[in-house]
């Protein structure tokens, strides 16, 4: 940024404080000149449409999670069958040439569905998930990360859970991952 556009934008947000601090100060001086009664009334009655305006939007906000909780659940569990595949056929090199053209077809699918549905955080884990299992670095983290991330994103808590538990689940012998 030039110093223009530095002083530009301090002036903008010097203007609007003040104009905030105006407004204020005028409100406080009318609600002053008004009757008790009627301003106690006019108090009441916009903390009340306050209260109302954010229970709607809680109410809404909560029906779209719910709405998206289905399609949700169907990419995550498409993550999970992966997984107990790559666990089950023993596969370890995720070169092209080396998956078949039905878990191609799975990886595209995963691709798009987290893409629509999954949140921020699970998409991130996706995505170390994907670098982890390319460069041969710990990959049963990764996994654990995102078996995390996509618990968190249906609302469950991971408190009490220590990294590594998640994937324990699913090994033979959970205690040979250390």
């Amino acid at each position: 940024m030039n110093k223009k556009q530095v002083i530009f934008g301090a002036i903008a947000v010097l203007a609007i404080s003040a104009f905030c601090l105006w407004s204020i100060y005028s409100t406080l001086q009318w609600f002053q000149a008004l009757n008790a009664s009627v301003a106690a009334a006019l108090i009441t009655a916009s903390l009340g449409l306050i209260g109302l305006w954010y229970a709607q939007w809680q109410s809404k906000t909560r029906d779209i999670a719910e709405s998206h909780r289905a399609s949700k659940i169907e990419i995550y569990n498409l993550f999970f069958d992966l997984v107990d595949k790559f666990q089950k056929n023993n596969i370890t090199d995720l070169s092209e040439e080396n998956i078949s053209e039905s878990l191609k077809f799975d990886f595209q699918k995963l691709n798009r569905g987290l893409l629509l549905w999954a949140s921020p955080g699970v998409i991130t884990a996706y995505l170390k998930f994907r670098t982890v299992s390319t460069s041969g670095e710990n990959i049963l983290q990764a996994v654990d990360n995102m078996y995390r991330e996509i618990r968190k994103d249906l609302g469950h808590s991971n408190f009490q859970l220590k990294a590594g538990d998640l994937i324990r689940i699913g090994l033979k012998d959970p205690n040979e991952l250390k």
